[in-house]
């Protein structure tokens, strides 16, 4: 009836290799399958996409239904299928400009108490919620549904992201751990999955941070600051038939302070880029990111960074090659600011044109200031450097 069978579906979902790997029921023996069940069913499907406003797999679906229809000569229904698939290109074009479309909001969800959650107990998963769900709406969510399972007085939320030690805790309490997520994507992913949609549909990966320093303070100068980096991955990709997916690996690592200032610097430059590369420029948001990236404030912003790491009065406590790194960052940084003011200059209309003299005007003393710390000459205007001979 339908040869290429599950892997069809791959592009849909990785999760369909589940499907393929399923024994028949021997009590489906009396579902009569047939190519009218099959196309009824891909219909749904396709009904089901496009509620979910998953739109750009709806014609993944629908080369599986135009064949059929194109063998029957079902002219009719080819055109339904044409109309739609049209309809669902406009929706993403539509998506695409207003950013009106959220795919979900994903937590990591743990559970500590024996004598409360049993086999359950120490257990990890990966919540998603819908749309823009908040840490609080998930927290009391969890601790109404496990407060009326166990009493209201018998279960804590812990909302510290590190690592829960068992011993710490109560035992004649329930725990819930809930900290707040994002998809985790590597390079090469990064530049393959180029739209909100890729970066939000058939993800694995998670990431949450911790800030810490190594005198056991949570926060502390530039100097100071470390960050934990938590990568989780799931059994199962979102979306998917549960809300929730049991964490299969974590991974951790480190970022010493001179890390964490070239991982920040490395966010800014993404930031503007994406917000320059964008078919329809969203200028509040441009305007509020140049606002942070051109701060000159002594304790804030990029150059806290530059100051405290590139200086040659602290440079030589750091490794060479981090220093290094971390100046190349800051040539990234520079040009994405440049390009990201010349965009704002064409975007903005007369009555902000001193905002943006404004903003330029931090730029040149930003880009001055940086010259002189790392000794080599910064065009404020293109964004392009020349090292001083």
């Amino acid at each position: 009836l339908f040869p290429a069978g599950c892997s069809s579906f791959k592009k849909v979902t990785p999760n369909i290799d589940e499907e393929g790997a399923m024994k028949e029921d021997a009590g489906m023996m009396d579902v009569h399958y047939s190519e009218e069940v099959l196309v009824e069913l891909l219909e749904q499907c396709v009904d089901g996409l496009w509620k979910a406003e998953r739109y750009e797999t709806i014609s993944e679906v629908s080369k599986l239904i135009i064949p059929i229809y194109e063998k029957r000569r079902e002219f009719e229904k080819l055109t339904q299928v044409y109309r739609t698939l049209h309809g669902a290109y406009t929706k993403i074009l539509e998506v695409m400009q207003t950013k009106r479309r959220l795919l979900g909001t994903y937590f990591r969800v743990a559970f500590y108490g024996q004598a409360f959650f049993e086999e359950e107990d120490g257990k990890e998963y990966i919540y998603k919620e819908p749309k823009l769900t908040g840490l609080s709406e998930i927290s009391l969510r969890l601790l109404k549904l496990y407060g009326e399972k166990f009493g209201a007085e018998n279960v804590k939320i812990i909302q510290d992201s590190n690592k829960v030690n068992v011993k710490d805790l109560d035992p004649k309490f329930a725990h819930i751990q809930v900290t707040y997520l994002k998809p985790f994507f590597d390079e090469k992913e990064l530049s393959e999955r180029k739209t909100d949609f890729e970066r939000n549909h058939n993800i694995s990966r998670f990431v949450f941070e911790t800030p810490y320093t190594l005198s056991g303070k949570k926060h502390g100068s530039v100097e100071e600051q470390c960050k934990r980096r938590t990568v989780l991955t799931t059994s199962n990709s979102f979306p998917y038939v549960k809300k929730r997916i049991p964490v299969s690996y974590e991974h951790q690592v480190n970022l010493k302070p001179i890390d964490v200032a070239t991982d920040e610097i490395k966010a800014k430059t993404a930031e503007l880029q994406q917000l320059c590369t964008s078919a329809d420029p969203d200028m509040i948001q441009l305007q509020l990111k140049l606002q942070g990236a051109v701060s000159v404030q002594v304790n804030a912003g990029p150059l806290a960074y530059a100051r405290a790491f590139l200086d040659d009065r602290h440079s030589n406590k750091y490794p060479t090659k981090k220093v290094n790194e971390l100046k190349e960052m800051f040539r990234k940084f520079i040009q994405a600011c440049g390009i990201a003011l010349e965009l704002n200059e064409r975007l903005i209309k007369e009555d902000q044109a001193e905002y943006h003299e404004g903003l330029k005007s931090n730029f040149r003393d930003m880009v001055k200031e940086l010259s002189d710390i790392i000794h080599e000459q910064v065009d404020a205007g293109g964004g392009t450097l020349k090292t001083n001979v």
